[in-house]
């Protein structure tokens, strides 16, 4: 039995201001570039499972914890970005974290019904990361990390698992230890929600030469190549966890009919001037 998804990419805010050498390896251009936090919600057959939940909309927490610009507009709290699309947080009954960085995870809370799967090798290095990797994580004096506010409901693999009939768990270390995608059967072809393994099309498709790039942070940066090349090989459809043109488009898997269920994809407003300076 098969199962075909139709998936959402939604806007949870945007990061303003960051460096592309965070972005793409070895970068020398000095850009500044926006990036979108992105939720990614799939139903199918009466299910809905959302992977990754983005950043905090708290401004508090933002300011506490956030030297670079990050904004989220009323529209993309999660709640009204979900209602936009017809889920209510009730009816989501697994959350996939790609890894458990604070701009994936912030908003697992939100989802009270919700199994949330991760990676044992990711839950492993996020209770103890190196210093370096401490903010990443959410890590500081006097708050409980996102990632440890939910672990009660966290189910941990060791590698590859199905989830669902079409839904499938990919290992993408690299990025982190225990970074994964989610291998996702649709309408109109195989998608890859990649998380941070491709953070935008232009690490799929380096310069137009075919080649993908790795970010600029990585815990094993050997693995991040293998990871990549593997997705290379597949053929599948990346969907990348921060990419602008993703968010824009809103809506994939649409080749087969829409159930009436299902409410359209709408844009949370006009989007930000473009440039290729600074946006991605």
């Amino acid at each position: 039995m098969t199962s075909t998804w139709v998936i959402d990419a939604v806007k949870l805010g945007e990061a303003r201001g960051l460096p592309a050498a965070d972005f793409y390896l070895q970068d020398r251009t000095q850009r500044s570039l926006s990036i979108p936090m992105t939720m990614f919600v799939l139903r199918a057959g009466g299910r809905t499972v959302v992977v990754d939940t983005g950043g905090p909309s708290d401004e508090q927490v933002i300011r506490r914890h956030h030297s670079f610009e990050y904004r989220v507009a009323p529209e993309e709290y999660p709640e009204a970005a979900l209602s936009r699309i017809g889920v209510r947080p009730a009816d989501v009954d697994l959350v996939v974290n790609t890894h458990l960085h604070w701009d994936h995870c912030s908003n697992n809370h939100l989802f009270p019904n919700a199994e949330i799967v991760v990676q044992r090798a990711e839950l492993g290095y996020a209770v103890a990361p190196c210093p370096a990797h401490l903010a990443a994580y959410g890590i500081h004096p006097g708050d409980v990390p996102p990632f440890a506010q939910w672990l009660e409901r966290v189910r941990a693999l060791d590698g590859a698992a199905r989830l669902a009939p079409g839904l499938e768990i990919v290992p993408l270390p690299g990025h982190s230890p225990g970074s994964q995608g989610v291998r996702v059967d649709a309408g109109d072809g195989t998608y890859v929600i990649t998380g941070d393994c491709v953070d935008t099309l232009e690490n799929w498709d380096h310069a137009g030469t075919g080649e993908p790039l790795p970010s600029g942070r990585f815990t094993d940066l050997p693995a991040f190549y293998s990871s990549l090349t593997m997705l290379k090989g597949t053929g599948w459809i990346p969907l990348p966890g921060h990419d602008h043109s993703i968010v824009d488009k809103g809506r994939f898997g649409t080749g087969s009919r829409l159930r009436s269920d299902m409410a359209p994809a709408t844009a949370a407003g006009p989007s930000a001037p473009r440039t290729s300076d600074d946006r991605v």
